[in-house]
């Protein structure tokens, strides 16, 4: 067996599976995520930067050489995206660099509230579940954070009981449940395909 993999590792294993199903190919190729009647303007990197919610996702096509017009239309979701890939492609190194900054700002909001809240975490799944949380919505709203001061009262939180707060508190979690236990089953498969304690 291999070296142990970092938390950021993990993280990024988990991340490639929840938001790309695994393609990495797909990190540099416009995305919609939710119909263009959705929220979300289109998405891009391995993370699904939001360019309609994500001040970072339109940083990140400045740097890659965007016009502001370009801009406007990816996340009003009028540009035919098509074309535009391989502008992606060609600034590979940028879009991978805030990918990482994410991945390190999701982990790092995850270990800040579990501090914060004094919650008790004993294993690597429930600090893999809240990244991925921040991830998905942004960041650990007031009643996510309500919630988790009051656990730890009674042991160590647990992955489950973080599937189970999405599944009955989020209005993603009632309106998509089988995308939140999707999510979850592939925390949980690349911890035991790494040999991660769960």
């Amino acid at each position: 067996m291999g070296k142990m993999k970092s938390m950021e590792e993990l993280f990024r294993l988990v991340i490639l599976q929840n938001e790309l199903s695994g393609n990495e190919k797909a990190a540099l190729k416009f995305s919609d995520p939710d119909g263009a009647s959705g929220r979300s303007g289109w998405s891009f990197g391995l993370c699904q930067f939001d360019t309609r919610h994500n001040n970072s996702a339109v940083n990140c096509l400045e740097d890659c050489g965007f016009t502001a017009a370009e801009i406007r239309r990816i996340v009003n979701q009028t540009a035919d995206v098509k074309p535009l890939n391989s502008r992606l492609v060609r600034n590979a190194e940028i879009v991978a660099r805030y990918d990482t900054a994410q991945l390190a700002l999701c982990l790092h909001s995850a270990m800040n509230v579990i501090t914060s809240k004094g919650v008790i975490v004993v294993n690597t799944a429930p600090i893999l579940a809240l990244a991925d949380y921040v991830n998905q919505y942004g960041s650990i709203g007031n009643q996510f954070a309500a919630w988790l001061n009051t656990q730890g009262i009674d042991g160590p939180i647990t992955i489950q009981e973080i599937q189970e707060w999405k599944l009955n508190h989020t209005k993603y979690g009632r309106e998509h449940p089988a995308d939140c236990r999707r999510r979850y089953k592939n925390i949980l498969t690349v911890l035991e395909r790494e040999g991660v304690e769960i």
